[in-house]
């Protein structure tokens, strides 16, 4: 009788073959989870920093525009008034509306244009309070000089030549350099692997070797 070959097929070879033990994953230490959230919390702010960078090279960018494109004027108050405006006011049945008010100064002035007289209102930065318009109107008063800007095209549009409320490129930059320096700390720290750390993996990566 012929002597039947034994197959040497995989499925049985490795049926007696002893099986493979796992690898041991490390379950992640309470250093390493603060790790990577100060990983996340630095990518986070230096994302945002660089949107307030972008948005400081627009102010700088607007800024530039009305230096060169609207022309520096003296102009005379002619008189002042304290306003207010209510905004955002919103009512449901049953209940009463609410609403927002901004306080502020509502100034006529009067100032040269190619020769002529033009005259012109102005207001100065709103303010959710009434006694940032009472300063306003203590720093003013009819017949007082102050300097403005008006657009060439349209000389009725006019504007302060240093407006308080305009956001600056200086002061958008340093915002985004609270964010950036903190964010970029942060992700260098992350980094930074323990010696500790890095001896308890390698020991594990010996034990999931030796056991193999």
């Amino acid at each position: 009788m012929d002597a039947t070959p034994v197959s040497n097929e995989p499925a049985i070879t490795t049926l007696f073959l002893p099986r493979k033990s796992a690898s041991l994953a490390p379950e992640p230490s309470p250093g390493s989870v603060l790790r990577n959230f100060g990983r996340f919390l630095g990518r986070v702010l230096v994302f945002f920093s660089v949107l307030i960078f972008l948005l400081s090279g627009y102010v700088a960018f607007a800024d530039y525009w009305i230096q060169t494109r609207w022309t520096k004027s003296d102009a005379t108050v002619l008189s002042i008034e304290l306003s207010e405006r209510s905004s955002g006011s919103t009512s449901r049945p049953g209940h009463g509306g609410t609403s927002s008010k901004s306080y502020f100064l509502h100034c006529t002035v009067s100032y040269p244009v190619a020769g002529e007289t033009r005259q012109s209102e102005l207001d100065s930065p709103g303010s959710g309070y009434r006694i940032d318009a009472q300063v306003w109107a203590a720093t003013l008063s009819p017949g007082q000089h102050i300097a403005i800007r008006y657009l060439p095209s349209n000389p009725s549009k006019i504007r302060l030549a240093d407006n308080p409320a305009d956001a600056t490129a200086m002061g958008s930059l340093r915002v985004g350099l609270y964010l950036f320096v903190p964010g970029i700390l942060l992700i260098l720290a992350s980094r930074s692997e323990p010696v500790d750390s890095q001896q308890s993996t390698s020991t594990v990566d010996v034990i999931s070797a030796n056991s193999h």
